[in-house]
């Protein structure tokens, strides 16, 4: 599996780090989520798929391989 961020899309609420903290984190220089290292390793995919459905921009997108 694997998690596409569109910057364009994201607002940096931050939501995707506080459901998937093994793999987000926000930019220090405009606070917007940085693209997760893909694949996603099979323990944080469930993580991943919550924060995808959590984003309140939906700039988050799963890709199952």
């Amino acid at each position: 599996m694997r998690i596409e961020l569109n910057r364009n899309v994201c607002q940096g609420h931050g939501v995707c780090q506080m459901t998937a903290a093994n793999l987000f984190r926000l930019s220090d220089e405009d606070g917007l989520a940085i693209q997760p290292a893909n694949p996603i390793a099979e323990e944080f995919q469930d993580e991943g798929r919550l924060a995808s459905a959590s984003c309140p921009e939906r700039a988050l997108s799963i890709i199952e391989d």
